[in-house]
């Protein structure tokens, strides 16, 4: 069932067979992605680049934030399946831009996701004994490759366990357990009231929790996080975009570099607080893991 929010424009595009992705730009092009092919061009339902504003606003407020030339993108996630990233027209583009992920396979866990070929038996066993032991992980991968899913499918194997995720836009979203998602929050229109990955992080610590979780990390939550694995949280799990299995380390590096920490320090903390990185790649066969290893 798609939310009435969509409008029936846009909930036509989404329920279009097969479709994970479509992709706004302006009221006359419109692109979907349906599974594993290509990019497809379809006709515009829209009439208007004010309709479509005034649609691309609606659904970012019904996420709880708000769209306009002060705060020209935001993010959202709408009942938890589907996530929404808008750009209202501005001076950074002159037509509004949207970008609706349907998340399709938020039910997967890791039986289901060995079963649809993103791993293999080896695999699985070695991720079973990752969370049986409550060792830390790392998932990495670019854009689309499946980090959030397997994330999701990891921690959906913590029944009975306190899991608190923390993220940008809410997408985990596990119905079983003991499971509280915070999520961050943009300033107000005054430029007031931010919560930032960060906070969220060091609350999170404060409440009690089994097990943490990181939505993405790419900024100063990074290093709250391995603060705190190094000073007995275990069982943890994080993604972060990487374009290789090797190149995770210089990503850490350089997001402690940002933070103004010495790249050789939070590579050190990372190798401490860190026993697996996990890889996935998006091919052209589907979402798989390329590589699992040792953080050393």
């Amino acid at each position: 069932m798609i939310p009435e929010i969509f409008g029936p424009r846009l909930a036509g595009l989404i329920a279009s067979p097969g479709v994970t992705d479509v992709l706004v730009n302006g009221h006359e092009q419109v692109w979907l992605q349906r599974g594993r092919g290509h990019l497809e061009l379809v006709p515009s339902p829209f009439e208007s680049e004010q309709e479509l504003g005034a649609l691309a606003q609606g659904l970012i407020a019904g996420g709880g934030r708000h769209l306009d030339q002060a705060n020209p993108f935001a993010d959202v996630s709408v009942e938890g399946k589907f996530r929404v990233h808008a750009s209202i027209a501005s001076a950074c583009h002159p037509r509004t831009l949207l970008s609706v992920r349907v998340h399709l396979d938020r039910h997967f866990g890791l039986v289901e996701l060995r079963d649809a070929g993103m791993f293999g038996d080896l695999e699985f066993e070695v991720l079973k004994g990752i969370i049986a032991r409550r060792e830390n992980y790392l998932i990495a991968g670019a854009a689309g490759s499946g980090k959030t899913t397997l994330l999701r499918a990891m921690l959906a194997e913590c029944r009975g366990e306190r899991v608190i995720a923390l993220e940008d836009v809410a997408e985990i979203g596990l119905e079983t357990g003991h499971f509280i998602s915070l999520q961050t929050r943009q300033s107000n229109i005054e430029g007031n009231g931010e919560i930032s990955l960060e906070r969220l992080v060091r609350e999170a610590l404060r409440m009690r929790p089994d097990r943490i979780a990181v939505g993405e990390v790419r900024g100063a939550e990074l290093l709250v996080m391995l603060q705190a694995l190094n000073t007995g949280h275990s069982g943890a799990g994080a993604t972060i975009h990487a374009n290789s299995f090797e190149s995770v380390g210089e990503r850490i590096g350089a997001i402690g570099r940002q933070a103004g920490v010495a790249t050789e320090d939070v590579i050190s903390q990372a190798k401490s607080a860190i026993d697996w990185l996990i890889y996935v790649d998006r091919t052209a066969e589907g979402r798989r893991i390329s590589e699992i290893g040792r953080f050393a």
